[in-house]
C-alpha cells in the first residue's frame, strides 16, 4: 500500500455511477460505429475503445507507482469543485437537442462531434465529482479523475472528421500527391501528366481516389502517434515531434505507393493496378506503424527521468487526512448520479415520444420487392463499386443484367432499413447527380411521371444517355415506405436540409430505389412502354 493513500474495495456507488456513463458511451459508440463499419477510412475506430481502456489501466498503474508526489502535481490542473458542477449541468442540458437531432441525422458528423464532446465532458466532470481530487487505489491501480483525461480524450481520434475539414484536406493531399508522383515518374523515365485528380500515362489514366490521397494513413498514424506518446509517457515536445514524424512518414510512404502504382500502370496497363492497390495500401500502413513504434521507443529511452523527491517533514502526520480525502463522499455521488440517470431517462423517453407521436400520423408502410429473373439463362449478378457502397450506405442491394426479347437490361435495387441510416442518403444520389459526376451527357429527368405497377403508383424520372454508341434509356424510382405523397427530387445535404426532419419528427422510415437501364430501343416512348412491362414482371407488393 502506498504511503498516504487508503487501499479500498470498489464502492457500490462507483458501480452505480458507471451505469449512466455506460449508457452515454453506448449511444456514442453506436453512432460513430456506423462510420467505422461502412467507411474503410475509419475502420480503425473499432480498436480505439480497447486502446482507451489499455491507456487507462497503464495510467492508473503509473499513478500507483509514482506515489504521492505525482498526485500532488496533478491536483494543480483542476478547477474549483463548483466549476465541474456547472459544466456537468451545461453538458447534460445540451445532450437533449443533440440526441433529438442525431435521431434523424445519425450520419451527420457535426452531431457526432457534439455528442462525443458532451459524453466525454460529462464523464470527466462526473468522475471528478465522484472521486474528488485524491481518488482511490485498488489492486495496484490508483484512479484519480486526472487518470481518465487522456484515455477519454484519445477516443476523439476515432470520431469522423467534419466534412468541412476533411474534404479540403483530401483535396490538398491529392493535388500534392499527383504533382509529386508525376515529378518522380519523370525521374524514372515514365511520361506522366497531371489532370486534376488523375495522372495520365501512356496506357491510360490513373485516378487518385480518397483512399489514395493519403488521408487514411494520415489518420491512422495520428492515432498511433498519440497512443505511443502516452504509452511511453513522452513530454509535450516529444509528442508533437512524434505526431509530425507520423505525418511526414505517412506522406512519404503514400507517395511511394502512388509512384509504384503509376509505374505498374505505365508498364503493365491500367487493369494491373487492381492487383497492386490493396497490397501496397497494407504495406504503407505497416510501414507507418513500425516506423512510428521505432520513433516512439527511441524518444521514450531518451526522455529525462524524474528525480525522486525526499519526503517532507511532517508528511506522516498528513497521512490520515489524505486517506480520508481519498474516500468517496457519500453525499455527492447519489445526487449527481441520480440527477444524470433521471435526466437521461427523460431525454430518451422524450426523444422517442417526439418521433413516435409524429410517425403515428404517417400512412401505413407500403412495401414492395424485386423478383429477379434468375431462371433467365443470360441473367448474371453485377458488382457495385466499393465507393458506391461507402457513399450510399444501404442495408441491402442487388445489381444484375440480362437479355430479354432482344433488349439488354440492367437493374439496380437498393434498400435502406427503417432507422438504419438518415433518409437523405437515397435522395442525394440520383442519376441527375451521379450521371453528371461520371462525365455522361444525358437529357430528361425533369418531369416526374407515375407508373401504376401491381396497384401501386410509383414515381419515376426518365433519362436518355446521349454519349453512348447506342441509345441507353434509364428509369429511376425513389420510394419512401411511409410517405404521405409519392414524390421525390434530388436533394443537397446542407445544414438547412438537416433540420426539417427533426422538426417534423420523422426518422428514416425505410426507403428503396429501383433503377432500370435498357438498350436496343429507338426512342424514349418505346422505352417507357418497355419499362412498364418489365416492372409488372419483377415488382411484387409485400403484404
Amino acid at each position: 500500500m502506498l504511503s498516504g493513500f487508503k487501499s479500498q474495495r470498489i464502492d457500490f456507488r462507483i458501480v452505480l455511477g458507471l451505469l449512466p456513463l455506460a449508457w452515454l458511451w453506448f449511444v456514442l459508440i453506436g453512432n460513430v460505429g456506423i462510420e467505422w463499419t461502412l467507411n474503410p477510412q475509419y475502420s480503425y475506430g473499432w480498436a480505439v475503445p480497447f486502446l482507451c481502456l489499455y491507456l487507462l489501466g497503464q495510467s492508473a498503474r503509473r499513478n500507483a507507482e509514482g506515489g504521492r508526489q505525482k498526485a500532488e502535481n496533478q491536483k494543480q490542473f483542476w478547477l474549483p469543485a463548483f466549476s465541474y458542477q456547472l459544466l456537468f449541468g451545461l453538458l447534460a442540458g445540451l445532450y437533449l437537442p443533440t440526441r433529438l437531432i442525431q435521431e434523424a441525422n445519425p450520419d451527420w458528423r457535426l452531431v457526432s462531434w457534439a455528442l462525443a464532446l458532451e459524453v466525454t465532458g460529462i464523464t470527466l466532470c462526473l468522475l471528478r465529482i465522484m472521486l474528488g481530487s485524491a481518488g482511490f487505489q485498488v489492486s495496484g491501480f490508483r484512479f484519480q479523475a486526472s487518470t481518465f483525461v487522456f484515455p477519454l480524450l484519445f477516443f476523439l481520434v476515432a470520431v469522423p472528421w467534419p466534412t468541412l475539414v476533411e474534404f479540403p484536406l483530401i483535396q490538398t493531399l491529392t493535388r500534392l500527391d499527383v504533382s509529386a508522383t508525376c515529378e518522380l515518374a519523370g525521374w524514372l523515365g515514365i511520361p506522366a501528366v497531371p489532370h486534376g485528380n488523375v495522372i495520365e500515362v501512356a496506357t491510360g489514366d490513373v485516378g487518385i481516389d480518397e483512399a489514395c490521397s493519403g488521408i487514411r494513413s494520415f489518420q491512422a498514424t495520428l492515432m498511433i502517434s498519440l497512443f505511443l506518446g502516452e504509452f511511453y509517457a513522452l513530454g509535450t515536445g516529444r509528442r508533437v515531434f512524434c505526431v509530425a514524424a507520423g505525418f511526414l512518414l505517412s506522406l512519404l510512404l503514400n507517395l511511394a505507393r502512388l509512384t509504384v502504382l503509376t509505374w505498374v500502370a505505365a508498364h503493365k496497363g491500367i487493369p494491373a493496378i487492381a492487383g497492386w492497390h490493396d497490397p501496397t495500401g497494407v504495406i504503407i500502413l505497416l510501414g507507418c506503424f513500425c516506423g512510428l513504434w521505432g520513433i516512439g521507443a527511441w524518444l521514450g529511452r531518451k526522455r529525462p527521468k524524474a528525480k525522486a523527491k525526499s519526503p517532507k517533514s511532517g508528511e506522516s502526520g498528513n497521512q490520515q487526512t489524505e486517506a480520508r480525502s481519498s474516500e468517496i463522499p457519500a453525499c455527492r455521488l447519489p445526487f449527481s448520479v441520480l440527477m444524470l440517470t433521471g435526466w437521461l431517462v427523460l431525454v430518451e423517453v422524450g426523444v422517442e415520444g417526439w418521433y413516435r407521436y409524429h410517425e403515428a400520423r404517417l400512412p401505413a408502410p407500403v412495401e414492395w420487392q424485386v423478383a429477379w429473373p434468375v431462371n433467365n439463362t443470360t441473367f448474371k449478378d453485377l458488382e457495385l463499386a466499393p465507393e458506391t457502397r461507402r457513399l450510399l450506405r444501404f442495408s441491402d442491394a442487388r445489381y444484375a443484367g440480362w437479355q430479354e426479347d432482344g433488349l439488354g437490361w440492367q437493374v439496380i435495387y437498393l434498400y435502406w432499413k427503417p432507422g438504419a441510416i438518415a433518409q437523405h442518403m437515397a435522395g442525394e444520389h440520383t442519376p441527375q447527380t451521379c450521371l453528371g459526376a461520371a462525365g455522361h451527357k444525358f437529357i430528361g429527368g425533369k418531369e416526374l411521371q407515375y407508373l401504376t405497377v401491381q396497384g401501386m403508383k410509383l414515381p419515376f424520372r426518365f433519362y436518355q444517355l446521349t454519349d453512348t454508341p447506342q441509345p441507353v434509356f434509364e428509369a429511376y424510382c425513389l420510394w419512401d415506405d411511409r410517405a404521405s405523397t409519392r414524390v421525390f427530387e434530388a436533394t443537397s445535404v446542407t445544414y438547412a436540409w438537416r433540420l426539417p426532419p427533426v422538426l417534423a419528427g420523422q426518422r428514416n422510415p425505410g426507403q428503396r430505389v429501383i433503377e432500370l437501364a435498357v438498350t436496343g430501343l429507338p426512342d424514349q416512348a418505346s422505352a417507357q412502354v418497355a419499362f412498364q412491362k418489365m416492372l409488372e414482371k419483377i415488382i411484387s407488393p409485400v403484404h
